[in-house]
C-alpha cells in the first residue's frame, strides 16, 4: 500500500493542482466521490483509493498492480492516519482541507487546497 499512498501524494494530486488536462479528464470520467469543481479537487477517501489503484495498475504490470479491495483500502486509510498527507503535500505548495464534514470518515468530503492562497 505505500506504493499507492506515495503515487497519490507525489504524482495524482499534484499532477491535477498543476492543472493537467489528462489526469483532470480521468476524474472527470471517474464519477462519484471524486470530483472537479471546476479546477478544484473534491473527494471521499474510498474514491480516491479506488482512482489510484486504477490509475497506477493501467501502467503496472501484472506483479506490481493492486486489487481495489477493503482490505487494501483499510490499509490505506492507515496509511492516511499515521503520516498525514500534508507533510508530503507542503514541497508542492498544496494541503488537503475538510470540505464537508462527517462521523464516518469514509463519508468525509476533502478538498485539494493551494497553500499560498487557500484555494
Amino acid at each position: 500500500m505505500e506504493k499507492i499512498y506515495q503515487r497519490m501524494l507525489e504524482d495524482i494530486l499534484p499532477t491535477v493542482a498543476a492543472g493537467d488536462a489528462g489526469m483532470q479528464a480521468l476524474i472527470r470520467q471517474f464519477g462519484e466521490g471524486l470530483q472537479l469543481n471546476g479546477e478544484r479537487l473534491t473527494f471521499t477517501l474510498p474514491a480516491l483509493f479506488s482512482f489510484t489503484v486504477a490509475h497506477h495498475n493501467q501502467t503496472a504490470d501484472g506483479n506490481n498492480q493492486f486489487t481495489d479491495s477493503a482490505d487494501n483500502y483499510t490499509l490505506f486509510r492507515e496509511l492516511l492516519f499515521k503520516r498525514p498527507p500534508n507533510v508530503t503535500l507542503a514541497p508542492f505548495g498544496l494541503q488537503v482541507g475538510i470540505e464537508l464534514g462527517d462521523l464516518d470518515p469514509d463519508l468525509i468530503v476533502y478538498t485539494l487546497l493551494r497553500v499560498d492562497d487557500g484555494s
